[in-house]
């Protein structure tokens, strides 16, 4: 399979009715007495080069849906492709001819700190998934360095660790690790939630500035609905594990059709004057 050679017209990701659901146990042998769903027959497609938008409160399984992409949770029912290609067992294409879903899509976490390694330098954290594919040592060091200065940071981050980076930088380095086995899609759960209002702004433009230098199409979750505006294209709107409202942008944000939607925009603080 030819990952340069996909279909520009196929959507990057689609999704048909996805359901999540995850054993309730209880007793002495703690058996499974029900399933809570998480996530009830989702369906969305996310067109390649576009940003798709996620948006709802806390626990309206947001992230629960992101991480079954890739096989962090497990489905319960329904189809996920990928450029045209059914994902299963965390591979894409036929027996003879597949990739692995972690060549194409590549997730970015909440908290950039938790998410690396503390006794790693940057070097280590940034060669290892592309060493693990086979490429000498020298060469990742090269595209590493070529990464770090896609992201504004120095080569010299390379003999440092994590724990010697601002919280912004270190989200940079997710990025740039992200990017180390060249995506075609970028998931990111809440990237900008647990960063200064200034460095999410940079943290936004960096993500553009690379969906229209690589190509990418990116998942983006956020809870923020000012950030959404400024970032998305289109816009999935999830209430208690249900797709509640999808489309442009422009359409769900300004004149949105569903009640949920209207209470959720409602919600964003304003300033009024007296």
């Amino acid at each position: 399979m030819n990952i340069e050679n996909f279909d520009k017209a196929v959507p990057a990701i689609e999704v048909n009715e996805l359901t999540v659901k995850f054993p309730i146990r209880g007793g002495v042998f703690s058996k499974v007495k029900d399933y809570f769903t998480a996530v009830d027959n989702v369906s969305f497609s996310l067109p390649q080069g576009k940003i798709l938008s996620i948006v709802g409160e806390s626990g309206c399984g947001k992230s629960t849906l992101v991480k079954s992409l890739v096989g962090l949770v497990p489905i319960a029912k329904g189809d996920v492709n990928l450029f045209g290609f059914s994902v299963k067992n965390g591979k894409v294409g036929t027996a003879k001819d597949f990739v692995r879903v972690s060549d194409l899509v590549q997730m970015i976490f909440q908290d950039p700190f938790s998410s690396l390694n503390p006794r790693q330098t940057v070097a280590e954290i940034l060669t290892a998934p592309v060493v693990a594919r086979g490429i000498p040592f020298d060469d990742a060091c090269k595209r590493a360095k070529e990464l770090l200065d896609r992201v504004s940071l120095p080569t010299g981050a390379m003999d440092k660790f994590p724990h010697e980076f601002s919280g912004g930088q270190r989200q940079r380095l997710c990025i740039a690790r992200s990017l180390m086995v060249r995506p075609k899609v970028l998931l990111c759960d809440e990237v900008t939630s647990a960063l200064d209002v200034s460095v999410q702004a940079q943290i936004l433009h960096l993500l553009d500035d690379l969906r229209c230098e690589l190509g990418l199409s990116i998942l983006f979750i956020s809870h923020d609905m000012q950030v959404v505006r400024a970032l998305s294209d289109e816009v999935l709107v999830m209430y208690f594990g249900h797709a509640v409202e999808h489309g442009a942008a422009d359409d769900v944000l300004s004149n949105p059709q569903n009640d949920y939607t209207k209470k959720l925009l409602a919600s964003v603080p304003t300033i009024r004057r007296a």
